[in-house]
């Protein structure tokens, strides 16, 4: 299952070489894909929730926690 764009997801595993640890919060700005392999790339939030660093990781390196295509608008 492909995760939407602009969604917000976590680490789930340490990055050393990226010096980013397990929870840590990004938003998906891209997906990424050949014949063998399906990938996404990331925007790293810091702890004020703003743009840290773009990295490249697999899917089972984050879980989803928020996405646009489950939010739905209630009109008043």
């Amino acid at each position: 299952m492909q995760i939407p764009l602009f969604s917000e997801v976590r680490l789930t595993t340490d990055l050393p070489e990226y010096n980013l640890h397990k929870g840590c919060s990004a938003i998906i700005v891209e997906h990424c894909q050949n014949k063998q392999k399906e990938g996404y790339l990331l925007e790293v939030l810091d702890e004020n929730n703003q743009g840290y660093t773009v990295i490249a990781v697999m899917p089972n390196q984050i879980k989803p926690i928020n996405s646009y295509l489950n939010v739905t608008e209630k009109t008043i």
